[in-house]
């Protein structure tokens, strides 16, 4: 084995097999005219890389991109830190790192490149000497990112198992689809059923989880089996396992340790079989100290622990799950380079659900066109790019500002309606909400000269 920079630098695995100790950067190509290049990752080594068009440089940075200088940017690793660097060679268009211009700049994990019309993400990869990848995309974690080949590979390994297992993730990363392909691939016959622990309240988050008899309580007219029995055969999604009070919570650890529940007002326990996974944003190591969650209940929970990434932590992803997104809501999957960029350098704070909902909006606003532009984003998405821009003429007025459609229009109203619309007599009915004979008879009125208006 080769050392390099004091690292020891060993073979990625193969897919199904496990990558051992193992630490690189790599560029990926996001988006590109090249479509060729669309997804191409490029490992890192000590020897540098030239970014520029095809027939002008060699290597797999050679892109056909018409806005390419023929020799564009340099990637150059600095040994003593082993650090990289993006430099610009005197481009044309110059070279941008998280939407910046820069003439040399040292790249951190997860930086944006856009260099032409072609965008790269930089990721720093390491993976630990146990690490499973699961590079072949599944429903339903979609990405090809290491880190949800990762998050795949986790799920493969411990699904089919029995024991418990606690998914960690920010809100919006997809704690619940990690639970639905545990289940799925588990091999157990039963429902998944979800609870949101945080939803229920907190007098009857028991009942609910157990069951109870009837007259246990006031209102308990009738028995209850309770989510635990429903999901008997199947699995148990406890979402938001921190909002657990902690007066159930050891009946919870009973039945995680014997499969025994007590349905409220019972004296006797019945057995379950439900696989129990549950998930939070919260930190419940910090939960335990503070004493608001049980310390055993914990240790059993988290014997199997999958973290779930937030979207920033694997950009690679963001295009693809966008278009995803946007064919789902029958929107164009083509999208311009400008908001290709300002999507990836977006922060996504409430993570791929954000952006699902990001792409039910551009779907509404991109209504009859070909292609995603930036104008199609929200401003605040939109802003970092939309300012590099240059000023363009100011657009014309809408015509309601100045005319009145509800109204008889002058002479002069009439007229600038007409030259609005080319002289469309159709447009102008439409506008108007009035028949086109309608229109004729007011143009024939004051007297106008549509072919001149039109001109």
């Amino acid at each position: 084995m080769a050392e390099r920079g004091g690292e020891t630098d060993r073979t990625m695995s193969t897919p199904g097999r496990r990558a051992t100790g193992w630490r690189t950067q790599r560029v990926i190509v996001v988006q590109s005219p090249d479509a060729t290049a669309v997804g191409r990752a490029v490992l890192l080594d000590e020897q540098a890389l030239t970014i520029g068009r095809a027939g002008h440089v060699d290597g797999p940075l050679a892109l056909s991109d018409g806005e390419l200088s023929r020799r564009h940017a340099a990637l150059e690793r600095e040994p003593a830190t082993d650090t990289w660097w993006l430099r610009d060679l005197s481009s044309r268009n110059g070279t941008f790192v998280n939407g910046a211009p820069e003439a040399r700049a040292g790249l951190l994990d997860q930086d944006v490149i856009r260099v032409g019309a072609t965008l790269l993400v930089f990721e720093k990869v390491e993976l630990g000497p146990d690490a499973a990848l699961s590079p072949a995309e599944e429903a339903p974690l979609f990405g090809q990112s290491v880190a949800m080949q990762r998050t795949r590979g986790e799920v493969a390994r411990v699904a089919g198992r029995d024991m418990p297992v606690l998914v960690l993730g920010e809100s919006g990363s997809g704690k619940e689809l990690v639970a639905r392909a545990l289940h799925e691939r588990s091999g157990r016959t039963g429902a998944l059923v979800a609870v949101n622990c945080g939803a229920l309240p907190p007098d009857l988050v028991e009942s609910e989880l157990f069951g109870h008899v009837a007259g246990a309580f006031t209102g308990a007219a009738k028995p209850s089996e309770g989510l635990f029995v429903a999901a008997s055969g199947g699995t148990i999604f406890l979402d938001e396992i921190g909002e657990m009070p902690l007066a159930v919570q050891p009946k919870l650890l009973r039945a995680l340790a014997t499969g025994e529940i007590r349905p409220v007002g019972a004296s006797q326990a019945r057995q379950v079989d439900a696989r129990v996974v549950a998930a939070t944003n919260r930190d419940l190591g910090a939960e335990v100290s503070a004493e608001s969650f049980r310390g055993d209940l914990y240790a059993r929970l988290a014997g199997w622990t999958i973290q779930v990434p937030p979207l920033r932590q694997r950009k690679e992803d963001v295009l693809r799950l966008a278009r995803r997104f946007l064919e789902r809501h029958e929107a164009p999957t083509r999208v311009e380079p400008d908001a290709v960029e300002a999507l990836l350098l977006h922060r996504w704070p409430f993570n791929v659900r954000e952006l699902e909902q990001l792409c039910a909006a551009i779907a509404v606003r991109a209504t009859d066109a070909d292609e995603v532009l930036l104008d199609h984003l929200p401003p605040a998405i939109a802003a970092p790019i939309a300012a590099r821009r240059p000023m363009g003429l100011p657009s014309e007025p809408p015509l309601s500002l100045s005319v009145r459609p509800e109204a008889t229009p002058t002479a002069d109203e009439l007229a600038h309606a007409l030259r609005h619309f080319g002289g469309n007599v159709a447009h102008v009915a439409t506008f108007f909400g009035r028949d086109r004979r309608q229109i004729y008879r007011w143009i024939e009125r004051y007297g106008l000269d549509v072919d001149a208006l039109r001109d």
